[in-house]
């Protein structure tokens, strides 16, 4: 099986706060600094929540994963029929702005495809959308439906109302912003290529290439591709930052080099995808991540 998707069904927006919000009282304050700090306390966080938090937390209302999603997927709806969807995997780094909801549960309630199955991973970082696409091919793999085609959703969702001072976060400057993704699992000999069509290769999780020898190796050491689409250009899409070092090195820098918008924390990836929109090519998608670099590997209309 092969898993691929369109250009076209890959949707993304980000979403601005609410300037409307309605003044938040003592009562509802308290109980949303009470959960805080309960929260705080049964990590062993000797942290309080503020008040600037939980006020930024009321003006995000609008901006929770589900509401984010439910205006994409009925988008999505609109170009293609969701009734029969096998699979849905959500993908988020920051916690969601509501509390205990079951953000698949409502999607799969939306879509109305009450046959689905639907997961979350939120423990992979920015990078859990690339793991995302391997669990999905695992998925829709190991199902048997008489070798008729298969078909998951990628939804992908972050936003910056969080109740803590976080650095990490703060550093990309992030906006609420919401991804869907709605990818195919076909039979091989059913995938020939077509023009605006991704096919997913591979997931890579390798040591981050600190020196000139790893980077010099890092093509070979991900080992993404066959021979005979390694004959094809490639693109590869990263963080500021790391496009800047590839760019400065010569065997990789003979390469098409793009970045992303870091302020769409999870799905920048994606939406820099969306916008070029790349045809008979390669493409890697690398993301830095401590002493990791994390990837995943597409080949485009070939």
């Amino acid at each position: 099986m092969s898993l691929k998707f369109a250009t076209s069904h890959i949707l993304w927006r980000q979403f601005e706060r609410q300037n409307d919000v309605p003044a938040v009282d003592d009562g509802q304050l308290k109980i949303v600094k009470d959960f805080v700090n309960g929260f705080f306390h049964s990590h062993g966080h000797t942290g309080q929540a503020q008040d600037l938090h939980a006020y930024r937390w009321y003006a995000a209302q609008n901006q929770t994963f589900r509401t984010m999603l439910t205006q994409l997927v009925g988008e999505l709806a609109n170009q293609a029929p969701l009734k029969d969807l096998d699979l849905l995997v959500l993908a988020h780094w920051t916690p969601d702005v509501e509390v205990g909801c079951s953000v698949t549960n409502a999607i799969i309630h939306e879509a109305g495809c009450h046959d689905a199955f639907g997961i979350a991973i939120s423990d992979h970082g920015l990078s859990s959308a690339f793991l995302a696409l391997q669990v999905i091919e695992d998925y829709l793999d190991d199902r048997d439906r008489g070798g008729r085609g298969k078909t998951a959703l990628l939804l992908i969702a972050d936003q910056d109302a969080i109740m803590y001072d976080s650095p990490s976060l703060a550093r990309f400057n992030p906006a609420a912003s919401a991804c869907v993704v709605m990818l195919h699992s076909l039979p091989v000999e059913q995938t020939g290529g077509q023009p605006g069509n991704i096919a997913f290769k591979h997931y890579r999780k390798v040591p981050f290439p600190a020196t000139h020898q790893a980077l010099d190796a890092l093509l070979v050491t991900l080992d993404m591709f066959t021979s005979e689409e390694e004959r094809l250009p490639l693109l590869i899409l990263t963080t500021p930052g790391f496009a800047r070092q590839l760019r400065e090195h010569g065997p990789l820098a003979t390469h098409r080099i793009e970045s992303w918008d870091e302020a769409l924390l999870s799905c920048a990836p994606w939406a820099r995808l969306e916008q070029l929109a790349p045809n008979n090519h390669r493409i890697l998608l690398m993301l830095p991540e401590g002493n990791s670099l994390s990837c995943a590997g597409f080949v485009a209309g070939a």
